[in-house]
Formats: structure tokens, C-alpha cells, sequence
């Protein structure tokens, strides 16, 4: 992939947010730098981010796809309450459990995982 300074950018606002920004969230973050960027060249440049393996995207069943620049194996989930993507570290990768259950080569799989996040689950315990 040849370089880009507007996809540098791009991968530096995804890289740099502590949550798991949508399209929208990361053209509003590099339009602080670049007023000039449209929304389209952000959508671009995070799918061929995502194409090239340098960022996950993370689809969000009725809502927007997330992204997200931790490449090490794990899994996320939706908060039910706030729309939160949360991250999940389990001990052992899926398709290895998915392995051991049938004679099939799993290659790839779509998980949505739901519940509350910190934040809403404290809340929960404060009002009840």
C-alpha cells in the first residue's frame, strides 16, 4: 500500500481514540487537522486500512462499523445500554475451540457478543 498522508492521519485518529471510533467519529477527529478531508476519503482510507489488516473493523449489527487498531486476538462486545464497544480478551482464540468441535477448517467467523459494560453495570448497582 503505497503511503498517504491523509490515511496516515486516519490510522493515527483510530490509533489514538480509547474507544472504538465509527467513520464518523474519526473524520470528525482528523477534520480538526484537515478541514479540507471529506467524509468519503475517510470511509476509503479505512477500508483499505482495514482491506491491508492494519486496523479490524467491527460490524455493528444496526448501527455503524467500528474500528480498531489492537490487532492481537480478541473478540468485542456491544453494550445493550449505551451502544459501548468493549473489548474482549479470551484465554484461548475461537476457531481453535471451533476445531476441536467438528471435522471442518473454520476459516474466519462473525461473532456479536452483548451485555453491559463497566460504566452501565455500575450504574445498575447505584439505582438499584
Amino acid at each position: 500500500m503505497k503511503y498517504s498522508r491523509k490515511r496516515e492521519m486516519v490510522w493515527e485518529a483510530v490509533k489514538q481514540s480509547n474507544l472504538h471510533p465509527t467513520a464518523d467519529m474519526v473524520y470528525q477527529q482528523v477534520r480538526k487537522k484537515d478541514p479540507a478531508i471529506s467524509l468519503a476519503t475517510v470511509y476509503r482510507n479505512l477500508n483499505q486500512l482495514a482491506e491491508n489488516q492494519m486496523i479490524r473493523r467491527i460490524v455493528v449489527p444496526g448501527d455503524s462499523d467500528h474500528f480498531d487498531c489492537a490487532m492481537m486476538y480478541h473478540e468485542h462486545m456491544i453494550c445493550t445500554k449505551c451502544g459501548r464497544v468493549v473489548d474482549i480478551w479470551p484465554e484461548q482464540p475461537l476457531t481453535e475451540k471451533f476445531q476441536e468441535l467438528s471435522d471442518a477448517a473454520v476459516t474466519g467467523y462473525d461473532l456479536v457478543l452483548y451485555g453491559l459494560c463497566r460504566d452501565c453495570m455500575e450504574q445498575e448497582v447505584q439505582t438499584d
